[in-house]
């Protein structure tokens, strides 16, 4: 039973690893070797390309310098390609912090304090549609339009979270998601996410976990397709058809990414509503149905006096 286990579980993974890590590799030292050989003036002429791959492998010698040049060539792929994986994961990472609002300081000062207030003004333009509509149906004493009045506002409250569930404090919409996820918790539950995930992780069944861990894997591959659009463009310096790649990856990612964003950030919060009374019963010495008054105490012993986090 364990040897089938190791088996289905090695096969998993190397299913992943080959979906992840080799093929996108693969494509863009395929993609790169295109560029370095064809440059932007043969950009086209995929037969050219041929004859120099086959130029290369075959080379003076005979069949044995042939074959040394082949194996030096498949070496030199899986070595870029490696590289080229190692590199867009980092930049993943950095596609999503960016994304999400954590910018470095020189570019805090120049753009995020005008895209927060442009996202603020859009924001409460579009919540001030939605009270006055609300006001003007609970001004009114005409039942028969209260069906339509009660979709007006809905369309109009839509309207308003496409920009932020909450009013806005990033510059991107990413952010603001993630920090409406956490901000809704604190009100509801007077608890800090932060602090209180770890402890509630481990409370969940595997059941829970699943779609969570699932999720979070969707939303991380998003990212890491938005790094291989930075490579992509940055090959288009020798190869012009590779930056077009890359906008085309990187437009795609972003979309990937905030509605990715917004999925896992409402499963987590499902997960907190569903699963809040454990994790506060847990934490307090009286059983009781669980209550947002239980929250800064729990908070507090989770910290263990260091208090808030940053991030």
């Amino acid at each position: 039973m364990l040897s089938g286990f190791l088996a289905d579980f090695g096969q998993k993974a190397a299913e992943r690893w080959a979906s992840l890590l080799v093929l996108p590799g693969l494509v863009f030292t395929a993609v790169a070797t295109a560029a370095v050989v064809l440059g932007q003036r043969s950009w086209w002429d995929m037969p050219l390309l041929w004859r120099k791959l086959a130029a290369f492998a075959a080379g003076p010698g005979g069949q044995q310098s042939g074959s040394v040049r082949t194996a030096v060539l498949l070496l030199g792929v899986l070595a870029v390609s490696l590289i080229s994986v190692l590199v867009a994961g980092g930049l993943g990472e950095l596609y999503a912090h960016l994304l999400a609002g954590r910018w470095p300081l020189p570019l805090r000062r120049l753009l995020a304090g005008r895209l927060t207030e442009r996202r603020v003004r859009a924001w409460e333009r579009r919540e001030r549609d939605r009270r006055q509509a609300w006001e003007e149906w609970q001004a009114s004493a005409d039942e028969a339009d209260s069906g339509v009045a009660e979709m007006r506002i809905a369309e109009l409250e839509a309207l308003r979270n496409d920009v932020a569930l909450m009013r806005p404090a990033c510059p991107t919409w990413t952010g603001d998601r993630l920090r409406a996820l956490t901000e809704r918790v604190r009100g509801q539950y007077r608890l800090d996410l932060a602090d209180a995930w770890p402890r509630l992780w481990l409370l969940l069944p595997d059941a829970t976990r699943q779609p969570l861990t699932e999720s979070r894997a969707r939303l991380d591959e998003a990212a890491r397709l938005g790094g291989w659009a930075v490579l992509y463009v940055v090959l288009g310096g020798v190869w012009w058809p590779s930056a077009l790649g890359g906008i085309c990856a990187g437009l795609l990612a972003w979309r990937w990414t905030r509605k990715r964003t917004a999925d896992y950030a409402d499963l987590v919060e499902a997960v907190v509503d569903v699963h809040i009374a454990d994790l506060l019963d847990r934490f307090d010495d009286e059983t009781r149905p669980a209550r947002p008054g239980k929250g800064p105490a729990v908070t507090e012993r989770f910290r263990k006096g260091a208090g808030a986090r940053h991030h």
